[in-house]
């Protein structure tokens, strides 16, 4: 009988296993409850333990996706922040740049000068023209000079009404007749190419043997020809090497053509007004003298402390004879 039974569930092993977890059921059914809750906590925990495992992994996956999410958002915005920081760092410092430059000059020899955006470096290996996004309708004409804080950049070659173009002083046209500022030798400043595009370097011409000059030596213009006005600096000299009749001097041009940003064109020489530049020059230095955290544009100081430092007593009504009300007395003297 029993060997029958075991052959027929040997045969039918569906029946069987249904037999076997029905007689199991059956059995925990009768089981008090304590036994029911210990056998289900040994079943379960072996069996449904990594089930549950799985399922608090999934949620901490889900958790740490949007996470990861934020922090991406996040990370976007600090290198914006960041980009938006580092070129307002580098705007206060051009600006800096900028206002020292135009204080550099002695009222006397002071230009009016147009400032203007590079928008553009037409040219192949070498830089034959610069664009700017100053024209016609801003006052620009061919000819005028361009300079930089560092120095000459070029002159105006075309104009359109919006826009003009540069001749830089690396175009192979490019010619300035310069002096040397410590011993006055005049002499042209041109490139030096070896092939139609390979610019090799700047050479100072036409000086005569035995002249005074010295490497490190500042090469400003001179004025003659008039295409640039006297005293803008072009460079130093690099190289002297004496020769029987002429001398060969290079020249390390002080602009920075590839880097350049901002320019001034040069439209006329400044008309001054008595005591006007002192002003602007004393502004332009305590600007320079804060701190970048410090700059603030707003009203002006109190007036006392203006009238402290131009030596005039404030206005009453009862100004002594021969006082005046003016900042500063005239010609410009303090």
């Amino acid at each position: 009988m029993v060997s029958l039974l075991a052959r027929f569930l040997r045969e039918n092993r569906e029946l069987s296993a249904l037999i076997i977890c029905a007689l199991i059921s059956l059995t925990l059914l009768a089981l008090p409850s304590s036994v029911k809750n210990a056998v289900s906590f040994v079943i379960s925990t072996p069996i449904l333990g990594p089930v549950k495992r799985a399922a608090s992994g999934a949620v901490e996956l889900v958790r740490v996706r949007r996470e990861n999410a934020v922090l991406r958002q996040l990370t976007v915005r600090l290198m914006e922040e960041r980009s938006s920081l580092l070129a307002s760092r580098h705007e206060n410092e051009r600006l800096r740049e900028l206002t020292g430059f135009l204080i550099a000059f002695e009222e006397e020899e002071r230009f009016e000068m147009l400032p203007a955006s590079v928008v553009g470096m037409p040219g192949g290996r070498v830089l034959e023209g610069i664009e700017i996004d100053r024209g016609l309708e801003h006052g620009v004409a061919v000819g005028m000079p361009v300079i930089a804080p560092e120095g000459l950049i070029g002159k105006i070659s075309r104009t359109y009404p919006g826009r003009a173009l540069i001749e830089p002083l690396t175009s192979a046209a490019s010619a300035v007749a310069v002096t040397v500022e410590r011993s006055r030798i005049r002499g042209i400043v041109r490139p030096r190419y070896r092939s139609a595009s390979e610019l090799v370097s700047w050479e100072m011409d036409y000086v005569a043997a035995r002249s005074d000059i010295r490497t490190g030596d500042q090469i400003v213009t001179s004025g003659l020809g008039g295409v640039y006005p006297p005293g803008l600096v072009v460079g130093r000299v690099s190289n002297v090497t004496e020769g029987p009749l002429t001398m060969a001097i290079a020249v390390e041009l002080a602009a920075e053509f590839a880097t350049t940003e901002q320019v001034f064109v040069v439209t006329g020489r400044a008309e001054t007004q008595p005591g006007r530049g002192d002003r602007l020059a004393e502004i332009a230095r305590s600007i320079l003298a804060s701190e970048p955290g410090e700059l603030s544009i707003g009203q002006p100081q109190a007036s006392g402390s203006d009238s402290e430092r131009s030596g005039t007593a404030p206005d009453d009504g009862e100004s002594e004879p021969g006082e005046t009300g003016d900042a500063s007395p005239p010609g410009g003297t303090r």
